[in-house]
């Protein structure tokens, strides 16, 4: 859940900081020798002269027990007398955002199936993403992973090519008795933990 933002730091030497803008808050690129708190560990792991024989990295946040039940679920699964319910944060590709945009949708619903085109249910390739080495003796074709979220630095500009539509940095999954209502987001606080929410248990965290 947290080690995405640390891998991008370690393997591209960037570190997305928030500031104040003219009228919000906006993240601006803040190069860093070593990772935030850990000065012992080196940033940048793919402009260190070893890190050329690196080709890629592949990292999914959603290789979760919650990943399977979710997946046979949206597909028209039957969940018995249970609601699974995935709430948490979608990508906001909105220049200079930093923050998710929050969610809270009923796993088994037409809404979140329609994230997932043109599957219709939630595929396991979701999630995936490669973050390709700029100076790898022998790049990786995107193509070889074609429903992955690929990262790419073309001429100094990190450039994110996305196979769906949808994004999500970081959620958790619900399992709740079926007679409960999905929880709003209003109702939410997607930090640590999530308040408010009265459910049998939280069965992941991605």
């Amino acid at each position: 859940m947290w080690s995405r933002e640390a891998l991008i730091a370690y393997l591209y030497g960037v570190y997305a900081r928030e500031i104040r803008g003219d009228k919000r808050m906006v993240a601006v690129a803040e190069a860093v020798n070593f990772l935030p708190g850990d000065p012992d560990i080196h940033a940048g792991l793919f402009f260190l002269p070893e890190g050329q024989e690196l080709s890629a990295v592949i990292f999914s946040n959603a290789a979760t027990l919650a990943k399977l039940s979710r997946v046979p679920i949206s597909a028209g699964g039957n969940s018995g007398n249970y609601r699974y319910v995935r709430i948490g944060e979608f990508a906001d590709d909105t220049p200079g955002a930093l923050r998710g945009i929050p969610f809270s949708m009923y796993v088994n619903s037409d809404e979140y199936r329609q994230l997932w085109k043109p599957y219709g249910y939630e595929p396991w390739t979701a999630e995936i993403e490669v973050f390709h080495n700029p100076n790898a003796r022998y790049p990786i074709n995107p193509a070889l992973f074609p429903e992955a979220t690929h990262w790419l630095l073309i001429n100094g500009v990190m450039d994110c090519q996305r196979y769906f539509n949808t994004s999500i940095l970081k959620s958790q999954t619900l399992i709740q008795p079926a007679s409960e209502p999905v929880p709003r987001v209003d109702e939410l606080v997607f930090q640590d933990t999530y308040d408010g929410v009265d459910t049998e248990f939280v069965e992941d965290i991605e």
